[in-house]
């Protein structure tokens, strides 16, 4: 069969599951386990199916299938991709979180690509039938996690195993998923970058500024540090002096091994800069983040 309609099967038998509890709760809360007054809860925690695509060929066929393949009356889907309009996913994010009374006015089903992915943390959200392995460990990870937020979660993979990376997952999926966190690519950046170092310079000094000098300066009756006039007021009667301003910057940012030397040389020339800017009496600055040599905060 095809990847399709295994998954138009498992979304019907799914739904026709959740309608059941509803149509006959007491034979239902026997065969469960619970208490038949549970059933509208469980109802509320798993009436929703995430079908998720890594691809927008795999989603529109999803979305389609719901249209036209599942013969269950009052199926509500919606469709949640990058090319979503903002209020529409708004909306839906909205009726998730807070659905309405009726169950046959709610929605069941989202279509849904990787925009679902980051961020979307919804206690209703505890179903997810993944067409596909993802590109990358880490979003699968991110994936998988957009379920079962609060109460038990449940994932179907349905791996295109035609595709070597599915095939080789699929013959190793309990070591996979167990092990999955370590199988996660590095961030290609680090935070001692002579480049970073330059761009996050402007934002490291004025948040010292605002978070250390300016407390201090108010204490001591001086203006709020907004205008390069009350920064060099308030360094000159506080003294906040060069070498102590850079000394406190390369504590911060641990520059302090030897392999640091540059870092440390760059830091230094963009604090001489800066005091330089600061202490110039032709200077054009309005405001402190036109004092910095590489551009104002980012």
């Amino acid at each position: 069969m095809t990847l399709e309609y295994a998954n138009d099967q498992l979304i019907e038998t799914l739904q026709r599951s959740v309608r059941r509890g509803l149509d006959h709760p007491d034979e239902v809360a026997r065969e469960v386990g619970v208490l038949a007054a549970a059933l509208p809860d469980l109802v509320w925690a798993f009436g929703v199916d995430v079908v998720y695509g890594s691809t927008l060929k795999d989603v529109e066929a999803a979305a389609r299938s719901f249209e036209a393949q599942i013969p269950i009356d009052h199926l509500n889907p919606e469709t949640l991709t990058g090319r979503t309009p903002l209020e529409d996913v708004r909306s839906v994010l909205e009726r998730l979180t807070n659905p309405e009374a009726a169950f046959e006015d709610r929605i069941h089903l989202i279509a849904a690509s990787s925009m679902l992915s980051h961020g979307v943390d919804i206690d209703r959200l505890n179903e997810l039938v993944m067409l596909g392995l993802p590109l990358s460990t880490a979003e699968f990870i991110q994936t998988t996690s957009r379920v079962g937020r609060t109460f038990p979660g449940l994932v179907f993979v349905l791996h295109k195993i035609g595709r070597e990376r599915d095939a080789a997952v699929f013959r190793i999926f309990p070591s996979f998923v167990e092990h999955m966190d370590r199988l996660v690519d590095p961030v290609p950046i680090t935070a001692k970058s002579r480049r970073v170092l330059a761009l996050t310079f402007p934002g490291l000094e004025q948040g010292r500024l605002y978070g250390i000098h300016e407390p201090a300066a108010i204490g001591r009756g001086l203006w709020q540090l907004t205008k390069p006039g009350s920064v060099k007021r308030a360094f000159t009667q506080l003294g906040v002096m060069e070498p102590n301003e850079l000394d406190a910057l390369v504590r911060m940012l641990e520059f302090i091994g030897p392999l640091d030397e540059n870092l440390r040389g760059d830091l230094e020339e963009y604090v001489r800069q800066f005091y330089r800017a600061l202490y110039d009496p032709a200077t054009t600055a309005e405001w402190v983040s036109d004092l910095f040599p590489t551009g104002g905060p980012m």
